[in-house]
């Protein structure tokens, strides 16, 4: 398979990427004191894809002793005169930026068993040894890994809502091989129980012991804290797609299921044929991944109910963030009536009918509502995306937005 060349690491990027962390690990040691700094992530599970540079370094704090400190500070104290981002979660962490490579330093308690944690991430590093344990072919999870983020469906993050690592990790040791995975998940049904270390008797009794607001549409029984769904951040709307993509991979099995594809305006635009093409190129604000990527999705969902609201109709509609962010839309190219119905309450609620009334003058009677004529500003989708530019929601989510129509 080419793809296994494209994204196993080579010897000399093995190299040249451990040479990189322990210079920092020795750079950054003798600052920690008692703390232990511990490469975690795909980096310590051998999972990690050619040309992924984001390391993942747990900071390790001694359980008695720190326990009931606020180690995130104490990190940022020890490591002054580090040019470090402080990014907020359940527990701040920091981010090092070292040429090409981006570490992530994220303090924990060191502990040997889920059930001593203080905070999600202590697990952390007990996720890294359990998959590191049980590891025996990681080119089967960088394979699975490749497929999910060619098909945008890879990552927990709150605007992606796709499976994490450490799920794809799971899933792969379970099943054992990708093709494995592939062929099962073809046949998922709309609830899926995986518990690969099968720590419960059966289906109900995991259902009976997992956080009912944790049950979700595959249930993944986390083997290190089992009584947590690892793939709870997995949504609806993601999980039906895996299963498709499957069935289309069985069908037609073809090296671009493993390629992402940047969108291609020359091809938006012949798909797009006599419709509107709307374009929206967004500077992302600074912070942390997982908040600026809900505030571009946020935007994106905003310029959908707008467009859709105006009456304008949506053909497709998707978008894409790298350095920048690209919005696109789709739309029948028409022009609307200049005038547009804004509906008020039911004619039998005669209170809000008086206060409608009182608001706008000149009303309108349906068989059991009223309504007002108003008049429509923007009948374009041109004029349309140019009003969205200065909307006030938009700007405040982002840094700055440029459009093009074609």
């Amino acid at each position: 398979m080419d793809i296994i060349k494209k994204i196993n690491p080579s010897k000399k990027e093995r190299e040249q990427v451990n040479k990189t962390i322990d210079s920092f690990l020795k750079k950054i040691k003798r600052k920690l004191k008692d703390a232990t700094p511990e490469v975690g992530g795909s980096m310590a599970k051998d999972t990690w894809l050619a040309g992924d540079h984001d390391i993942d370094i747990f900071v390790k704090f001694p359980y008695k002793k720190y326990k009931t400190q606020n180690i995130s500070k104490i990190l940022q104290e020890r490591l002054k005169g580090i040019k470090y981002q402080v990014l907020h979660g359940s527990r701040d962490y920091l981010q090092v930026k070292e040429g090409k490579y981006l570490f992530e330093l994220i303090p924990v308690l060191d502990i040997s068993h889920s059930s001593k944690l203080a905070n999600i991430t202590d697990v952390s590093p007990l996720h890294a040894q359990y998959v590191k344990k049980h590891n025996h072919n990681p080119i089967q999870i960088r394979i699975a890994k490749a497929f999910l983020k060619a098909n945008n469906l890879y990552g927990a993050e709150s605007y992606i809502k796709g499976f994490s690592g450490y799920v794809t990790e799971l899933l792969i040791l379970h099943y054992k091989t990708f093709p494995n995975l592939i062929k099962a998940a073809s046949s998922w049904k709309p609830r899926t129980i995986i518990d690969l270390s099968n720590y419960y008797k059966n289906n109900n009794e995991v259902l009976k012991n997992i956080n009912k607001d944790k049950i979700t549409n595959l249930i993944l029984i986390d083997p290190v804290q089992t009584e947590r769904n690892a793939a709870a951040a997995l949504s609806e709307e993601k999980y039906f797609e895996f299963i498709q993509l499957c069935k289309d991979y069985l069908r037609h099995p073809k090296k671009e299921y493993f390629e992402l594809k940047d969108f291609n305006i020359k091809e938006l635009k012949e798909k797009a044929r006599k419709n509107k093409l709307i374009t929206f190129i967004i500077a992302p604000l600074n912070g942390k991944p997982d908040v600026v990527g809900s505030k571009i999705l946020k935007v994106f969902n905003y310029f959908n109910d707008k467009i859709r609201k105006e009456g304008f109709k949506i053909i497709e509609s998707k978008w894409q963030w790298k350095d920048e962010a690209l919005l696109y839309y789709i739309v029948k190219n028409e022009k609307l009536s200049n005038q547009t119905i804004h509906y008020g309450p039911f004619t039998r609620d005669e209170d809000n009918v008086l206060k409608f009334k009182q608001k706008w003058k000149k009303i309108y009677y349906t068989k059991d509502r009223v309504y007002v004529k108003l008049k429509r500003v923007n009948n374009t989708i041109n004029k349309l995306s140019k009003f969205l530019l200065k909307d006030n929601y938009v700007r405040s989510n982002i840094k700055s937005i440029k459009l093009k129509v074609y």
